[in-house]
């Protein structure tokens, strides 16, 4: 199966060049298929040029993108794509915005972030922004695909974005990156990944603010406490790993750091309403009926 999030070289084309952490590359998926991904290390644009998933992301459920439809993920967010139908895809990572008049741009749209609720939705590819994709392809087929083409296509698309894109459409798409104090936000994002035991105190040493300071900013950014906050990040992220296949109840325990199986419960009774082993066996059970109407169907 080919996950579509993993940042990797393809082909001897790509080998020996510099990572600029940006690159456009073409993927196509099986219906049936599943990506999983805990913590994407980069910025996302999903296009789908032929198609049609649903998608699972940080508290968004049963998201449906389909033919002619782009959405974006934000960095260090967890994500479950299963494809309902054989999909083209072209997958756009990028780490920041490389054009300085792009960071100002783009900083000008954040008051009106501020006034919106964040919703993952797709938008549609705008007939430009197709064109821009099938040249890329164009070029990829004959091996011009390098560092210095690759940071060309980034310039080139979010220039197209800005011009071909209705201002507020794309004020919803891009706010979770150009959300206001976003370097503050982006290393909480980066650094939370990273905790080993879970705690304030070690995401605001991470950060390198000291606790009290850091508090402060936190309920400026996030509206909400940073405990709060982790609580809720961590189910999320639990939520998703536990309908993986094959995942136990002690995998999950070791790896989101539960300390007894009473406080795993609890938590699991806290914020999905069952316990865990009902998680686990919904999601089994939610599979194997999707096995059978795929089978049916075929």
């Amino acid at each position: 199966m080919i996950d579509i999030f993993k940042i990797r070289e393809l082909g001897v084309y790509r080998e020996e060049q510099v990572d600029t952490k940006t690159a456009f590359t073409y993927y196509e998926v099986k219906k049936g298929d599943e990506i999983r991904n805990h913590g994407l290390p980069l910025n996302f644009i999903i296009f789908v040029l032929d198609g049609s998933l649903e998608v699972n992301s940080n508290g968004f459920e049963n998201c449906y993108f389909q033919t002619g439809e782009m959405f974006f993920i934000l960095r260090s967010s967890s994500i479950h794509v299963k494809v309902l139908k054989k999909s083209s895809l072209y997958v756009f990572y990028f780490d920041s915005f490389l054009s300085s008049s792009d960071r100002q741009l783009f900083k000008a749209y954040l008051p009106d972030v501020e006034k919106i609720e964040y919703e993952f939705k797709p938008i549609l590819i705008p007939e430009p922004v197709e064109s821009f994709l099938k040249q890329i392809h164009y070029f990829q087929n004959l091996k011009v695909d390098n560092m210095h083409f690759n940071s060309i296509k980034h310039n080139e698309f979010f220039l197209l974005l800005r011009h071909f894109c209705p201002r507020e459409e794309l004020i919803m798409f891009l706010s979770p990156l150009i959300a206001r104090s976003l370097s503050f936000r982006t290393r909480v994002l980066e650094k939370y990944m990273q905790l080993k035991n879970g705690r304030v105190t070690e995401l605001a040493d991470m950060i390198g603010m000291g606790r009290k300071n850091f508090d402060k900013c936190f309920r400026e950014e996030f509206g909400i406490s940073p405990a709060k906050w982790m609580q809720q990040e961590k189910s999320k992220h639990l939520r998703l790993f536990l309908t993986e296949p094959g995942v136990t109840i002690s995998d999950a325990m070791d790896k989101f750091h539960f300390n007894s199986p009473s406080h795993f419960n609890r938590f699991c009774h806290k914020y999905f309403k069952t316990s865990p082993g009902m998680v686990i066996k919904d999601a089994e059970g939610e599979s194997v009926d999707k096995e059978k109407k795929k089978k049916s169907s075929d």
